[in-house]
Parts: C-alpha cells; sequence; structure tokens
C-alpha cells in the first residue's frame, strides 16, 4: 500500500522533495551501525529509501503522489 501524500501550494515538484526528504530523514536511524535491527530488517529499510531516492526521476508534477510504504 502507498502513502497518499496531497500538497496545498502548485509548486508540486518542491513539495514533493520536501515530503520525501522528510521521509528520508526519518528513517535515517535505520542505517546506523547500532540500529538494533537485523541485517534483513536494515536491508529493507535501504531498499525504502533508495526508492524515495529514485521517486522524483520517475514523477509527474501533480496535486498528489504514491510514496513508497516504509517497512513493517
Amino acid at each position: 500500500m502507498l502513502v497518499d501524500c496531497v500538497f496545498i501550494t502548485e509548486d508540486y515538484e518542491a513539495n514533493m522533495r520536501r515530503q520525501r526528504d522528510m521521509f528520508l530523514a526519518a528513517s535515517d536511524w535505520t542505517q546506523l551501525p547500532d540500529n538494533g535491527l537485523t541485517d534483513e530488517q536494515r536491508a529493507a529499510w535501504a531498499v525504502y529509501r533508495q526508492a524515495l531516492r529514485d521517486a522524483p526521476a520517475n514523477w509527474e508534477p501533480a496535486p498528489t503522489w504514491d510514496a513508497p510504504d516504509p517497512p513493517s
């Protein structure tokens, strides 16, 4: 399931990048060596974070975007 992000202003690309940056910042801890996650969990978070970084290349400016879901 994807997270639907809705933007208020019409600078859609800038809004998407800000939202994406917030998701990346909120998951920074998952890549620290002493985070308490298993190697498998850490790898899943790395895949999620890469999908966030790749999102702008595949994104059409619009009022919403489907952000990838973080691992559970």
